[in-house]
């Protein structure tokens, strides 16, 4: 699995720097998500904050496209919250290496999308958060791709760097004991024994 992910973490990689040159103003894409109740709490919590997401990601520069998936999420799910990102990309403030993001169209099973991909590290500040009119279980939520000399990014992942101690595996091990995968942490740190 780790294999696959590298593999396509550098895809995009290489994807982004062949567009690098045709894509540098600023633009706008749409992600529709779904969440529970609790889940949506937590997302609330997250105004003028950091945000972050676990998997690679994919957006669109139509928001229809998003608005779809956010329609079939309120009928499909009647007690879950549908959220509709509305990402501001500022390509000049962001190298590339820190995080990969490409247009795929040309690889994509659905061109007519317009779909963007972000890879797993891919860090947004959240901005306003309102309410559609006339739906409370439909929200808009602004976020910005976050710069490359963001300060509150740059201290979280010092302080984060700080609190992991060691090197390689070990310090794999430890943060997974921080984010809460124990039996991973724990499989971690028996492989580290038996070496």
């Amino acid at each position: 699995m780790g294999f696959f992910i590298r593999s396509l973490h550098r895809q995009l990689e290489q994807l982004c720097n062949e567009q690098s040159s045709t894509h540098m103003k600023p633009f706008i894409v749409y992600r529709g998500q779904e969440y529970s109740p609790e889940d949506f709490e937590q997302l609330l919590t997250k105004k003028s904050r950091l945000l972050s997401f676990n998997n690679f990601l994919l957006a669109s520069t139509q928001k229809e496209v998003a608005m779809e998936y956010v329609q079939d999420a309120l009928h499909k799910y009647e007690d879950h919250v549908s959220v509709l990102f509305i990402m501001t990309i500022d390509p000049s403030k962001v190298s590339i290496p820190t995080i990969p993001c490409a247009l795929i169209d040309k690889c994509s099973a659905n061109p007519q999308q317009h779909e963007i991909l972000f890879s797993t590290r891919t860090v947004f500040r959240v901005g306003e958060i309102k309410q559609a009119v006339g739906n409370n279980r439909l929200w808009e939520f602004q976020l910005t791709l976050t710069a490359d000399d963001d300060p509150e990014l740059a201290a979280l992942t010092q302080g984060m760097r700080e609190q992991i101690d060691g090197i390689g595996w070990n310090r794999i091990a430890q943060l997974m004991l921080k984010v809460g995968q124990f039996d991973l942490a724990e499989e971690l740190h028996n492989n580290l024994l038996n070496k």
